[in-house]
């Protein structure tokens, strides 16, 4: 009887637990490299993850502090794209979460460059020239 009520005690608790995580989905966006970007950025570590598409990954760090941003960008899949001037820029769609206030478009620049009123990414030369030649967009994470 004993070892009856514990087998049905377990099997209820794995039915609450599957219950539960059931009925509150995970809806955060899955990206797949090789597939939905071309470049990743760990912003913690100033690493860029450069992604040929018929070459080995590239990785480019640099911990200077004219390099990065000097606000977080927001985490998420963001689109290389041009301002009207035909410099590099990041615009971030509709599956980005944007905390309240923040702009959906981001300068890139090299390192120690000037830039205009707004959020910039400040990248390593190399690693610009590049995402400008072959990159669509970018996967930006902590």
């Amino acid at each position: 009887m004993l070892k009856h009520s514990l087998s049905a005690l377990i099997a209820s608790a794995m039915f609450a637990t599957a219950a539960a995580a059931a009925s509150h989905p995970n809806y955060d966006p899955i990206y797949i490299t090789d597939g939905q970007y071309d470049a990743a950025l760990k912003q913690g570590e100033h690493r860029w993850r450069l992604l040929p598409l018929f070459d080995d990954e590239v990785d480019v760090t640099d911990h200077s502090k004219d390099c990065g941003s000097h606000e977080p960008i927001p985490n998420g899949l963001w689109y290389v794209t041009q301002d009207g001037n035909g410099r590099p820029l990041l615009l971030a769609p509709s599956v980005t979460a944007l905390p309240a206030g923040f702009p959906e478009q981001v300068a890139l620049r090299a390192c120690g460059e000037s830039t205009d009123a707004g959020p910039a990414l400040f990248v390593p030369a190399v690693a610009l020239d590049w995402i400008n030649a072959h990159a669509g967009a970018i996967l930006i994470d902590d």
